[in-house]
């Protein structure tokens, strides 16, 4: 019994000081807006008010141009830009590169899997690597091994993972690869009558419906839902104008899914999704964002109106009604929710933690990532929370760290 009890204290110490000093898996971001793919994180030992007297920078790397995000598994942070990269995400040290001469201005986000990473490149070349050490696995070519169509602007949806398969937002509804090989499992045509001039370049997004796991693929004419193990079409949703492009991720909540665009139109549309037909709940130009999805969250959205080439507000909406509850003048913005908190990048480089309440906007704390630095400034991709620490990325190549620890 003694022995017993001795055990039980140590694996009680052991948990505590876990939970005190924030051991490095216990969060991770393996892929595109976090594990649930809804840009919320699940932290809560960070400090909201950390930016007050300027970022704690704990790293500053130089990846290469690009909008991917980062994926950050057991302390190893990886990215796209001039090849793709692995960096110890504590010190920013580089620990390996790969280097394929398509990785031209990637937009699509690494996806970490197990032992391996899966990478799209926006002339849609698909990479598998050993997340170890950098090495191939296999290499496919989209368009020249499987037909897929060309996209205006590239291919920018990131690799979602459903069991064995890739599963990748091309063609009116969808491919699905083998993850182990990189051989087409199944594959939606290509647009043929209609086409959208500006592209599409949303990520795939899974639900849940009725028991099964359904995937929502946004394309260049509307929104399909289809069995993500055969590519069936479950249903499809005529949205949009196509002279727009579509960027950013399906929003589904309690049965229902929100899209939107903000390149040259502003709109807003809440879809219900019940039996073979979705049903339209509402449409206005009151959540019109451009490149980053929205965040929702206890039937309220929050999420950035308009686009870069003319004024945008954060704005938080009331999902039932469309409603604006309030607005906030800023540059275009990107956000991620955390903890009851907003966090926020404008595409200037200007960081931002605010309430996440629909009463009124409440900033908390706020600083200039690149601390005043003359250069180019195009944060167009969504900060991320990852064990206490908050990673921005700039288009030119700034891969920025920042200490919010408590």
């Amino acid at each position: 019994m003694k022995r017993i009890f001795i055990v039980s204290v140590l694996v009680f110490l052991m948990c505590r000081i876990g939970e005190g000093y924030g051991l490095s898996d216990d969060f991770e971001w393996p892929r595109w807006r976090g594990p649930g793919g809804n840009g919320i994180s699940m932290e809560t030992e960070w400090n909201p008010k950390a930016l007050e007297d300027g970022p704690r920078i704990v790293w500053k790397v130089d990846v290469g141009v690009g909008h991917a995000n980062v994926a950050i598994k057991e302390n190893r942070l990886y990215t796209v830009g001039k090849g793709v990269f692995c960096l110890d995400a504590e010190t920013g040290e580089k620990i390996w590169q790969y280097t394929d001469e398509v990785m031209f201005d990637p937009k699509a986000s690494p996806t970490i899997d197990g032992k391996y990473i899966y990478v799209l490149s926006e002339r849609g070349i698909l990479l598998c690597l050993k997340a170890k050490n950098g090495k191939l696995r296999w290499r496919k070519d989209l368009q020249v091994e499987y037909e897929t169509e060309t996209i205006p602007y590239g291919y920018n949806g990131s690799p979602v993972i459903v069991d064995d398969l890739l599963i990748l937002n091309v063609n009116t509804a969808g491919i699905a690869l083998n993850k182990r090989t990189g051989d087409l499992v199944w594959a939606s045509t290509v647009h043929r009558d209609k086409k959208n001039s500006y592209g599409y370049h949303a990520t795939p997004v899974l639900y849940n419906h009725e028991g099964k796991r359904n995937a929502l693929l946004l394309s260049g004419l509307g929104l399909a839902s289809v069995d993500p193990e055969t590519g069936k079409k479950m249903w499809f949703y005529e949205w949009g104008q196509t002279n727009t492009a579509r960027c950013t991720d399906p929003i589904v909540f309690d049965g229902k899914v929100f899209l939107s665009a903000g390149y040259m139109v502003d709109q807003g549309t809440l879809v219900e999704m019940t039996g073979n037909v979705p049903r339209l709940v509402w449409e206005n130009g009151n959540m019109g964002s451009e490149f980053s999805a929205c965040v929702y969250v206890d039937g309220y959205l929050y999420g950035s109106n308009g686009d870069h080439a003319k004024e945008c507000q954060l704005r938080c909406i009331d999902v039932n009604t469309g409603e604006v509850m309030w607005e906030e003048e800023m540059k275009m913005a990107s956000l991620t929710a955390a903890d009851g908190k907003l966090i926020i990048l404008e595409e200037n480089g200007t960081l931002r933690i605010a309430e996440e309440t629909p009463s009124s906007y409440k900033e908390i704390s706020s600083c200039d990532v690149l601390e005043g630095e003359r250069t180019t400034r195009v944060f167009f991709t969504p900060p991320v929370l990852c064990n206490g620490k908050i990673y921005c990325r700039n288009n030119p190549g700034d891969l920025i760290c920042i200490d919010v620890r408590k």
